[in-house]
């Protein structure tokens, strides 16, 4: 099983790209995540793990998230090997996400009420419609 949930701050914007002739959108990005626990000096260590989603996801980024905000990324970690024009071979670990949610709201200067927030989750939805007639409560 190859399952991760993480939660923490983009340090930048996500950069979008799009894969030619699929024309799909690829959201990349860097999340900004606190270990749970404090150095002997009281400080606490920081971890920079890099995203990438893909598809309606990736939409989704594009348009509602930013630098700084509280994403919540469901996926699978993926280790990609290359090899450089020198001959060394590398690997560079990622997690490849399927979903994200916008935790905290967005912050607009011109709205005075709260905003509402979608997410994007490319799971297939389990529940199907239910006709109310055939229930019985």
């Amino acid at each position: 099983m190859n399952n991760v949930v993480l939660v923490g701050r983009l340090t930048k914007d996500p950069d979008i790209r799009y894969i030619q002739g699929t024309n799909t959108a690829v959201a990349s990005f860097t999340l900004a995540i606190a270990r749970d626990y404090k150095n002997k000096d009281g400080s606490t260590t920081t971890d920079f793990i890099p995203v990438e989603l893909m598809g309606k996801a990736a939409e989704f980024c594009a348009n509602y998230i930013t630098k700084g905000r509280l994403v919540g990324v469901q996926g699978s970690i993926r280790v990609d090997r290359y090899e450089t024009p020198e001959g060394d071979k590398r690997t560079f670990t990622k997690v490849a996400g399927r979903s994200i949610q916008a935790l905290d709201s967005k912050k607009e200067s011109n709205s005075d009420g709260p905003t509402f927030e979608p997410s994007y989750d490319s799971a297939p939805n389990e529940f199907a419609a239910v006709n109310d007639d055939e229930v019985p409560f």
